[in-house]
């Protein structure tokens, strides 16, 4: 994923690009004609030929399924409580959480909740909706996508292909201790939640 600053790099030397484009014909041009011979008349407007329609931003296919809440998290779960359903690329370093791709929300009103991810749900529109992926689901208590709670419920799928149907991710895990993901905070491994 580029950073804000090779972002900005990269639009600075488009607009560059742009600017140093100049006609190589610039030398007056006559009057238009109008369509009846008279040179005040008005031209007709210039045709310009049709651009093909853009394909959707970040593009590629869906991933679909259920979120369910295992029975014996049922008392851990509010109807009002905030659902996140969040996709991630798989990291490198196993370790390491990967890049964050899409995210939904929900409310825990009633399980089980289907969803479907694609590429209106990520997060940045920098390339497709593709490849395999690791999903993670979330009960949030404090309704804080930034921050994970001691004993807010959760279900992960560490491997999804884009295009699967079906898949489910079961809320059957606690939080084990308090956690942001703004800044520092445990590794993957001590709570087991992507």
């Amino acid at each position: 994923m580029p950073s804000a600053r090779g972002l900005a790099i990269a639009l600075s030397i488009v607009a560059t690009a742009a600017g140093a484009c100049k006609r190589k014909d610039d030398a007056p041009r006559p009057a238009p004609i109008g369509p009846s011979g008279n040179v005040n008349a008005p031209a007709p407007a210039p045709t310009l030929p049709v651009a093909a329609a853009a394909p959707a931003a970040g593009g590629g296919g869906t991933i679909s399924g259920h979120i369910l809440l295992a029975p014996a998290r049922k008392g851990d779960v509010s109807p009002n409580d905030v659902v996140y359903l969040v996709a991630r690329r798989i990291a490198d370093n196993p370790s390491a959480r990967g890049a964050l791709v899409a995210v939904k929300r929900y409310t825990a009103a009633s399980f089980p909740i289907d969803f479907t991810l694609g590429a209106g749900d990520m997060m940045f529109q920098n390339g497709a909706f593709d490849g395999e992926m690791s999903l993670a689901a979330r009960v949030d208590k404090d309704g804080d996508p930034i921050t994970r709670r001691k004993g807010d419920v959760f279900g992960t799928v560490d491997r999804v292909r884009v295009g699967a149907t079906g898949v489910d991710v079961k809320l059957d895990q606690l939080q084990k201790e308090d956690e942001s993901l703004a800044g520092p905070g445990p590794a993957q491994g001590s709570t087991g939640h992507p």
